[in-house]
């Protein structure tokens, strides 16, 4: 039992390694510009060894994806519970901004969003039900329901609103580089989003 527990556990370490240098290449290179032997050679690992873990590099970057999903579940069970629902939504949206500009930066970010229309690998970027979307669903419905008047749009539009402010924001701050950050790149669009609720 201990063997196998062991064996498991290096496991996990070997694949979170393997992420971590193939999020550096990333960041360093370039996600086009990195190859899977790059990895491997980056990991003093063998081909073999990568794809025991992984299909192939974009599943790293889908794999750390949902390791970003874990952090913004954290973020969410962290907000204060006295504030009003709308700075609720609003401190989220901020906090998120702030670890994909830190974790990420804008050339990656770049290249994900460049690489997401291009083929079909980030799935899980792109995917409805992950579970960022998820949180801005139960963030937004705590506005809706703090409300005194009933929004003309209903949670499934006003989700998808809210989520193509995000991604906008995101897409505008890579594409025209500014000297602001992107929490402050989105503070009026979300300033706006925000207003539309009484």
């Amino acid at each position: 039992m201990i063997k196998r527990e062991n064996k498991i556990h290096e496991t996990e370490n070997k694949r979170g390694f393997i992420i971590r240098i193939a999020m550096q290449l990333f960041k360093e290179k370039g996600y086009k510009n990195v190859s899977v032997d790059e990895i491997v050679q980056a990991c003093n690992s063998s081909k073999g060894s990568f794809y025991h873990h992984f299909k192939s590099k974009a599943e790293i970057l889908n794999e750390h994806f949902a390791l970003a999903d874990k952090y913004y579940e954290q973020l969410y069970n962290d907000l204060p519970i006295q504030l009003s629902p709308k700075r609720r939504l609003q401190l989220f949206l901020e906090n998120v901004f702030i670890y994909l500009e830190e974790t990420f930066g804008r050339e990656f970010l770049s290249v994900v969003y460049s690489t997401s229309l291009e083929s079909e690998a980030h799935l899980y970027f792109r995917n409805p039900n992950r579970k960022l979307f998820m949180l801005f669903e139960a963030l937004i419905t705590e506005v809706i329901e703090a409300s005194p008047t009933k929004p003309a749009l209903s949670l499934k539009q006003l989700k998808l609103a809210f989520t193509q402010l995000a991604m906008g924001v995101i897409y505008h701050w890579c594409t025209f580089p500014e000297d602001q950050s992107l929490q402050e790149s989105g503070a009026s669009a979300l300033q706006h989003y925000l207003n539309g609720f009484s």
